[in-house]
């Protein structure tokens, strides 16, 4: 597609805005983490690209883009229905959104409980919700399988233990599961060790994760759609 402003939700420590501004967009990131949003901010080399960060709910944006992404953030609401149709509202005509959520009840874990997560996808519940929402997939893929099938147990094993009790949501978002949550949900484990394992390392596995997008095996999915036209 070509490069225009957009609209990334849910930054959390990412660096995906990297990848669209070498490609020439230029654009917002928002995170509801201030922490998070103010160490990108603090980044001298983040000081002259055309990116902003902000620590803002998107319910609250009225201004349209050409690309919204928002990877692992519908899970996190009960009315995910209302993030559907905001995001289509905030899209330009012809404007295109990249999303993805964590796919299968069956494995639900605590790490999803620690997140704030209102549930994991099914292939036709997703299906239907976009449907719903007079949104238009060009691409719908099941991502993760085999190489996320099997390092998952072990995220789970070095994760935090989920808190029993949910959290107050002070000045929160009615709509979510647990806005505390939620919130605190892009702050890894292991921030640094993370660092050591780029694109080149998992590059044979992603290849080989190919042959299995069509399938319902993964752990997530991957969505890319855009408004019906009328």
């Amino acid at each position: 597609m070509p490069p225009g402003r957009f609209l990334e939700i849910g930054v959390g420590r990412g660096r995906f805005f990297e990848d669209l501004i070498n490609l020439g967009f230029h654009g917002l990131c928002l995170d509801l983490n201030a922490e998070l949003i103010a160490e990108h901010q603090r980044k001298e080399t983040f000081q002259s690209r055309p990116v902003e960060f902000k620590a803002l709910n998107f319910f609250a944006l009225d201004e349209r883009f050409s690309l919204i992404v928002a990877f692992e953030v519908l899970e996190h609401y009960e009315q995910d229905l209302d993030c559907l149709r905001k995001w289509s509202e905030l899209l330009e005509p012809g404007g295109t959104l990249i999303f993805s959520v964590p796919a299968h009840m069956r494995q639900w874990t605590r790490n999803d409980t620690r997140a704030g997560h209102a549930r994991r996808y099914e292939r036709k519940e997703l299906l239907e919700k976009l449907e719903a929402c007079g949104l238009q997939i060009e691409y719908f893929w099941c991502y993760g399988f085999p190489v996320l099938n099997l390092t998952y147990p072990l995220s789970v094993r070095l994760s935090r233990p989920a808190t029993a009790e949910p959290q107050v949501r002070d000045n929160g978002d009615a709509r979510m599961t647990d806005f505390q949550k939620t919130t605190d949900s892009g702050n890894r484990l292991l921030p640094g060790f993370s660092a050591w394992f780029r694109e080149p390392f998992w590059l044979p596995w992603l290849q080989f994760q190919r042959l299995f997008l069509q399938a319902d095996l993964g752990t997530g999915y991957l969505v890319k759609c855009s408004p019906k036209q009328p």
